[in-house]
C-alpha cells in the first residue's frame, strides 16, 4: 500500500475572560484516542481485444491521496456560510480521469501528472468517468469510478505506453471550484491537480485494445 488517509477528530475547549485572554484550555479527546477513519484508494486496469483479456496488461495497486484530495474531503463536509441560505464550502465532485506517460514519486504533494496525454482526437486530457456505483450497497462506505477507453482513445495516433493516472473533480480553483468548470484540455493539463495519483508499470495501449479502468475509494 502506498498511502492511506486517516481521519481523526479532536475536541478542544478554551475559556477566556472578558478581554479575550485565555484562562483555561482542555482537550477532551486527543487525536488517536478514538477510532480512526481510513480512506483507501485502489486503481485497477486491464486491456481487452475483441472482448478477450490481453495477457500481461492487468495493473492493480493502491494510489496516493494528494493534499488536493484531502482538502476536497474536508471542504465537502463543511459550509462556507450558514446563510440563509446555507452555502457549501465545495460543491464539485469527482468526475474525470486522466493518463500520462511520465513518472514521479507517489507523495501527497503531487500537483499534476508529469507528462499528461490526450485521450481523444479533440486533444482533451480529462475523460469523464461513468456515474459512480457503491459496491458495498446498501452501505455507502465505498465508491467506484469507472471508464472504458475505446480502441482509438488514449492510443489516438499509435500505441501509447501509459505509466501514470489521476482522478479529478469537475471544479476549477479559479472559479471557487464551481461544478463543470474544470479545464479538460491537454493545453492546460499541467495546471490540473488530481485528488488521487498513481504510478504503475508501463502499460502498452494499442489501437486494437480497449482499456477498462476502475478506481475505488473505501472508508
Amino acid at each position: 500500500m502506498r498511502d492511506q488517509v486517516k481521519v481523526a477528530d479532536q475536541l478542544r475547549l478554551t475559556s477566556r475572560d472578558a478581554e479575550s485572554r485565555k484562562i483555561e484550555e482542555s482537550i477532551i479527546a486527543k487525536a488517536g484516542d478514538a477510532e480512526e477513519i481510513h480512506a483507501h484508494g485502489y486503481l485497477s486496469m486491464v486491456c481487452r481485444e475483441r472482448g478477450k483479456l490481453v495477457p500481461g496488461t492487468r495493473r492493480l495497486g493502491h494510489n496516493i491521496w494528494t493534499l488536493t484530495g484531502r482538502e476536497h474531503l474536508t471542504q465537502l463536509m463543511s459550509y462556507s456560510s450558514y446563510g440563509p441560505p446555507a452555502v457549501a464550502a465545495r460543491t464539485d465532485r469527482v468526475r474525470y480521469i486522466g493518463f500520462g506517460i511520465g513518472s514521479q514519486p507517489e507523495v501527497a504533494a503531487v500537483t499534476n501528472l508529469v507528462t499528461p496525454i490526450a485521450f481523444n482526437a479533440s486533444n482533451n486530457f480529462l475523460a469523464q468517468v461513468s456515474l459512480p456505483t457503491f459496491p458495498l450497497a446498501p452501505s455507502r462506505t465505498a465508491v467506484r469510478y469507472s471508464r472504458t477507453f475505446t480502441e482509438l482513445e488514449l492510443s489516438v495516433v499509435a500505441t501509447v505506453t501509459l505509466t501514470e493516472a489521476g482522478l479529478f473533480t469537475d471544479g476549477d480553483p479559479g472559479t471557487s471550484f464551481a461544478p463543470e468548470t474544470r479545464d479538460v484540455t491537454l493545453a492546460n493539463a499541467l495546471l490540473q491537480s488530481p485528488n488521487s495519483y498513481k504510478v504503475f508499470e508501463p502499460l502498452s495501449k494499442s489501437q486494437n485494445f480497449v482499456l477498462e479502468v476502475s478506481w475505488e475509494v473505501r472508508f
